[in-house]
């Protein structure tokens, strides 16, 4: 198992707790690096959901979970390949959202798998030629 990127999709489930495949496989992972990665954008949407909800002691739950994992921010040249991915996507005639394709350039330039059970989105990015790695853990 490599070091890998989870989305916003993996690391909620992880979070819920429901899915057990998902579960499993983050067990499996946590074994043998101790902690998670994924980016700010993850956090932003995991945020943003939970105020939607109004879930204050679910949020500072979630927030103390996040800040004893690895958060990557975003850099300058990320934003360029997201744009860029974006780009070539639209000339496709395929649309996708900004955080997705954010996320997407931030795996692309660790050369890290993109955990998520969002395949066909990230698939449509892997169509657009970057060099997009995914793994599904909801798959056992």
């Amino acid at each position: 198992m490599s070091k890998s990127l989870l989305d916003t999709d993996i690391l909620s489930e992880y979070l819920k707790g429901h899915d057990q495949a998902v579960v499993k496989h983050a067990a499996n992972y946590a074994k043998e690096y101790g902690i998670f990665s994924f980016t700010s954008v993850t956090v932003y949407e995991i945020v943003y959901g939970l105020e939607l909800k109004w879930v204050s002691a679910q949020l500072k739950r979630a927030l103390a979970w996040l800040n004893r994992n690895e958060q990557i921010t975003p850099v300058n040249g990320d934003y360029y390949t997201t744009a860029s991915i974006k780009a070539a996507a639209r000339s496709q005639g395929m649309v996708l959202e900004l955080p997705d394709c954010l996320i997407a350039a931030v795996a692309v330039r660790l050369d890290w798998p993109l955990v998520t059970g969002n395949t066909e989105d990230f698939q449509a990015i892997q169509k657009t030629g970057f060099k997009l790695i995914l793994e599904n853990w909801r798959i056992a």
